[in-house]
């Protein structure tokens, strides 16, 4: 066998001063005539090692913290063990004391410290450090005083940085650093006490039972409480249990995959992020936020970069939550337009996902977003964002919770049965509109010198701030009254059972096991004041109100218009109790014919929405139409629009009415008769009615431009020429239609 070569040493003895130098460094030691420099030559002398500091941007993996990482060499020759304490000194800079960790990889004088637990001095470009074992006794900590010096926090964290810092060397004086939300802290220790009380004890070690005390004049030690969120709770709870099992490994979690991605989604002021902040000020875990705005970089893979070391940093802190807001910026729907850039970070970003299951993480991610859709679908599937939660916008007891939650904070005399009134008003109100409601509430207050807030500001609020969730499809519903219709109380009366009673009274139709209409058609000849009731009931129940007419569904693109109706279903049973009204039904529901067109998808789509698996709780549909003969019949069985209506033309009772109502609003003569215009005025309709007024007012201007009222001789002339325009084919039709629909 050939003879085994001898290890090469990688420190010598000089001969002339007995310090050991590197064996590469022996000529550069004999040319400097044994001169100090250790940064070109380091050396070791008398169990101290004098040589370069190296920062590192992340410490190795599986290594405790608060080392310093040199190599086996250099540690052997200075007496250093694993995990005992190294005294580490610089010039201008205070002492460090950090455990000893062994770096093979390292060059041999090399020693290693994270960059980013440095501060002052030791962040300065001098790279000179002097390496020692602490030779000193070191005592067992049992309470601390500490400040933090460039921030203030709200929080008390102290439980916190007692985890963090738990088994660290401190001194009086010691800073140490902590990423607090993004926030580098400096930790100061100004005062330290041990069980001993040794007078020559200058280090202490951090433990279990050490008594964190942060100083009063730079941070609130008390906690402080995160503000109430109402309406959300089942939420709230839903979510912590899903990070507590993520975070804290049973027995089950062996068997199956525990979930680590989460998506929130609803409408905008929703509450997303608050329900998001207040999980984290709840919980006591890092936090690190995401959002597409401050990640993504014009320069090619530094948006990676960035997303990757933002994962990397959750790792190296758990347990940390990973904030992820509207994540349909970053990981948008994948289209024929989609950029490459968009794509590289959708796969990044899912990778980055997938990893966290691999190593097993305490990580959790939560996204927000106000279109599920717009999102990827490679990241809504399990093992990434595999629970999806919608917050829904809030109905009468959840508005009734958030107005409770935001009246805590304000001065008011305001009795709970007066706020479940408002919270009842408040259709479509989402938690922004709310706390706007409660804002325009408080200004009301102020307005009249008040210091206690009342019913009536609130009340006065409602009609200034709109419901976010009506925004796209709110109408401005015109100040119309029942008693703006004259007449057809009993009309007004079958409208009100089958649209108000059902929403405002379900407890009663509940108990006597009847299910109310789902839908009223209203119909009869034009000029009947079918759209005009529409609008009163509007005003007067105050609900929800969606107005569309017929032709607003149609589209020429393929796919749209079935888009158009179930989009406004669906907004409605959002917004519930609500109402929506169809005018010229006739346009949408007519029969079907023999040719598929989009006006049979459109019509298959409505009549899905109205009878259908998702079911209209608490959305009733009011139809008009002029032409019942042409509606589909499936539009007009029972369970969809059940309940049919007929406006017919007004008789001699209901004719005096709405004269009376018109000439009382304007300037008439003595002579002028109600009665007898009524008499003369048989199959006349509503809006004939009133055009008849209307002419003999233009008729009394062109005789006399300053005449002052109008006389009967003004309306006698015009009834000479003035003839009702429903034909009596017309209204054969509807009393045909009437006897079909009722046997």
């Amino acid at each position: 066998m050939p003879p085994k070569q001898a290890k090469k040493t990688l420190w010598v003895e000089c001969e002339r001063c007995h310090c050991n130098i590197l064996t590469n460094d022996k000529n550069i030691h004999i040319e400097l005539n044994c001169g100090k420099d250790q940064v070109k030559c380091p050396f070791v002398e008398g169990e101290t090692l004098f040589t370069w500091l190296e920062r590192a941007s992340t410490p190795p993996e599986n290594v405790p913290k608060d080392t310093v990482f040199i190599h086996p060499s250099a540690g052997t020759l200075i007496g250093a063990v694993i995990g005992k304490p190294l005294a580490l000194k610089r010039d201008g800079a205070p002492t460090l004391v950090k455990r000893m960790w062994p770096s093979k990889a390292s060059a041999p004088a090399a020693v290693i410290l994270p960059a980013a637990d440095l501060t002052g001095a030791w962040c300065s470009d001098s790279k000179k450090v002097i390496v020692s074992v602490l030779k000193e006794t070191v005592a067992q900590a049992s309470c601390v005083s500490i400040r933090i010096k460039n921030h203030k926090i709200d929080t008390d964290i102290s439980d916190i940085l007692k985890e963090r810092f738990n088994n660290h060397y401190v001194s009086v004086g010691t800073i140490l650093v902590y990423y607090y939300f993004g926030k580098k802290l400096l930790i100061e220790f100004v005062n330290i006490k041990s069980v001993s009380e040794d007078a020559n004890t200058t280090w202490y070690l951090l433990n279990d039972n050490t008594a964190w005390n942060i100083e009063q004049n730079n941070v609130q030690s008390v906690k402080k409480k995160p503000p109430i969120l109402g309406g959300v709770d089942d939420i709230i709870d839903e979510i912590k249990t899903l990070i507590g099992i993520s975070f804290i490994p049973t027995k089950f979690t062996a068997s199956f995959q525990a979930t680590r991605g989460l998506l929130l989604y609803g409408h905008s002021g929703i509450g997303k992020t608050a329900i998001c902040k207040y999980l984290i000020d709840n919980l006591n875990c890092h936090h690190i936020e995401i959002n597409g705005p401050t990640i993504f970089s014009k320069y090619f893979g530094e948006t990676e970069a960035t997303m990757k070391d933002l994962f990397a940093k959750a790792v190296s802190n758990e347990p940390c939550i990973i904030m992820v807001d509207e994540i349909e910026t970053i990981c948008p729907r994948r289209s024929s337009g989609s950029t490459e850039q968009e794509r590289r970070v959708t796969s990044a970003f899912v990778s980055l996902l997938d990893n966290l299951h691999q190593e097993t993480s305490k990580v959790f991610i939560l996204a927000t977003t106000r279109k599920p859709e717009a999102i990827d679908p490679m990241l809504r599937r399990f093992g990434r964002l595999d629970k999806e939660i919608e917050v829904p916008i809030p109905d009468k007891i959840r508005r009734k919770e958030i107005l409770y939650a935001l009246l805590k904070n304000l001065p008011n005399k305001i009795p709970s049965h007066d706020i479940a009134a408002i919270s009842d008003l408040a259709h479509g109100y989402v938690a922004a509109d709310l706390v706007n409601l409660c804002t325009q509430a408080s200004m009301k207050c102020i307005k009249r010198s008040a210091d206690i807030l009342e019913k009536e500001d609130l009340v006065s609020a409602l009609t200034i701030v709109r419901p976010s969730a009506m925004r796209e499809l709110l109408i401005e519903v015109p100040n119309v009254r029942w008693t703006d219709i004259g007449g057809q109380d009993d009309l007004k009366l079958k409208l009100r059972q089958a649209v108000e009673w059902p929403l405002k009274h379900a407890d009663s139709f509940l108990r006597l096991g009847i299910r109310p209409p789902s839908g009223v058609l209203l119909y009869g000849p034009p000029g009947c004041s079918k759209t005009m009731i529409a609008k009163a009931l509007a005003t007067e129940s105050g609900l929800n109100f969606l107005s569309i007419k017929g032709p607003e569904l149609f589209s020429k693109w393929l796919g749209e218009s079935e888009r158009a109706v179930r989009d406004l279903f669906t907004k409605a049973r959002q917004v519930a109790p609500s109402v929506i009204f169809f005018d010229e039904m006739d346009a949408i529901g007519g029969e079907r014919g023999d040719k598929e067109g989009v006006h049979e998808r459109v019509l298959a789509q409505l009549l899905t929405e109205l009878d259908g698996v998702v079911p209209l709780n608490s959305v009733t549909i009011l139809a008009a139409t002029n032409r019942p003969d042409r509606m589909d019949r499936a539009l007009l069985r029972p369970g969809r629009l059940d309940r049919l209506i007929y406006v017919p033309l007004p008789d001699f009772e209901t004719r005096l009415q709405i004269i009376e109502l018109k000439l009382f609003k304007m300037s008439t003569s003595d002579d002028v008769n109600p009665h007898n215009l009524a008499t003369r005025t048989a199959g006349f309709s509503g809006a004939e009615l009133l055009a008849l007024c209307h002419e003999a007012a233009l008729l009394a201007l062109e005789k006399d431009l300053a005449c002052p009222e109008v006389a009967m001789e003004h309306f006698e002339h015009v009834l000479k020429h003035f003839r009702p325009r429903t034909s009596s084919s017309l209204l054969k039709i509807y009393e045909e239609f009437s006897l079909g629909q009722r046997f």
